[in-house]
């Protein structure tokens, strides 16, 4: 759970990305601001093409901002000196999202965890206890050192993943779609195991996904993207329950409820986001919006980007024009459209 005590981990200031020309290239995330706190899992959801791997990109240090700061336990990423960015390195790690690429197939496992485990400062008289703890620790056994990736299943080879992400002792794992390439059953024990992580390590998450069900299983917080730009932020009951962004509540309608006989106002929404849908000048899900919709095609949310701004509950913030109409028209509009 989220450490309200501490300062944030990382603090996400206006980040634009920018893939290509400068201003003609493609604006991948579009001003993004946000915290990620200590000892919490801050869940990043959209569908595809939301900036959300961008964003966990950013994080990481694989991708530069094009403008904006991303502050690591109070210092600007982009400033840090040689040494730092070593350090950086080791106290935050990404777990990639397909598990059938992300290990060289020609090296064994203990080769692979090796190098973590050596760059650790582990002395060499104690690295083979180190690999065996390892791997009890993501639940396979020490017999397996010696195998190579191709001999493992999906589910065997993400948690091989995260041992190697282990062996440097990070504080915070970025985890993009770690479980999306897996079996229903398996993702649940994957989950199951970074929560149990979590809790010995007392490791920082950020969880990038396009499942809200995943999301609602394992986030303390959920920040919503889409098109480049965060839309919605707040706990999982805000976000789950809650919601006042219709983009939201059109996730979720999508998203099957797991308690039989718990109906939550969810519209349904068939339009698919297509080339070029987003505005640019004012709302990027003015297309789209049910919402916009039922009032009558306002011409705000053509002319004005909302901002996200706090609502007056337990700093759940929101960009929409209407986010107050939002559970009524829900309500209103619920099961149409639905097959």
């Amino acid at each position: 759970m989220r450490d309200e005590t501490s300062d944030p981990v990382f603090v996400v200031r206006d980040v634009v990305k920018v893939f290509g020309h400068r201003s003609k290239g493609h604006r991948a995330v579009d001003g993004v601001s946000f915290e990620v706190y200590r000892g919490e899992t801050l869940g990043v959801v959209g569908e595809s093409g939301s900036g959300k791997t961008t964003v966990g990109r950013i994080l990481v240090g694989f991708e530069r901002a094009t403008s904006g700061d991303v502050l690591f336990e109070g210092k600007s990423t982009g400033n840090l000196s040689r040494q730092e960015k070593k350090a950086f390195r080791r106290k935050v790690q990404m777990v990639f999202q397909n598990p059938f690429a992300s290990l060289n197939p020609l090296r064994t496992v203990r080769s692979t965890l090796l190098d973590g485990v050596a760059r650790s400062g582990i002395p060499r008289g104690r690295r083979e206890q180190a690999l065996i703890d390892l791997m009890h620790q993501v639940g396979l056994n020490e017999t397996m050192l010696d195998r190579y990736p191709h001999e493992f299943s999906g589910g065997q080879r993400q948690r091989l993943v995260l041992a190697r992400a282990l062996t440097v002792s990070p504080e915070v794992l970025i985890a993009d779609e770690p479980v999306s390439a897996l079996d229903v059953s398996i993702q649940a024990q994957v989950l199951n195991l970074l929560n149990d992580l979590k809790a010995q390590l007392g490791l920082t998450i950020v969880f990038v996904t396009h499942d809200l069900r995943v999301v609602n299983f394992f986030s303390d917080r959920i920040a919503v993207m889409y098109m480049g730009r965060l839309v919605e932020l707040g706990t999982r009951e805000q976000i789950m329950e809650r919601s006042r962004h219709p983009y939201t509540r059109m996730l979720l309608s999508a998203a099957p409820h797991t308690e039989p006989g718990h109906d939550v106002a969810r519209p349904w929404v068939r339009q698919e986001p297509t080339a070029g849908s987003a505005q640019t000048v004012g709302c990027s899900f003015a297309p789209r919006c049910w919402v916009r919709q039922a009032l009558g095609n306002p011409e705000r949310c053509l002319t004005q980007q909302p901002e996200l701004r706090a609502e007056a509950e337990g700093g759940q913030t929101v960009a929409c024009h209407f986010d107050a109409e939002v559970p009524r028209l829900a309500t209103e509009t619920a099961g149409v459209g639905a097959p």
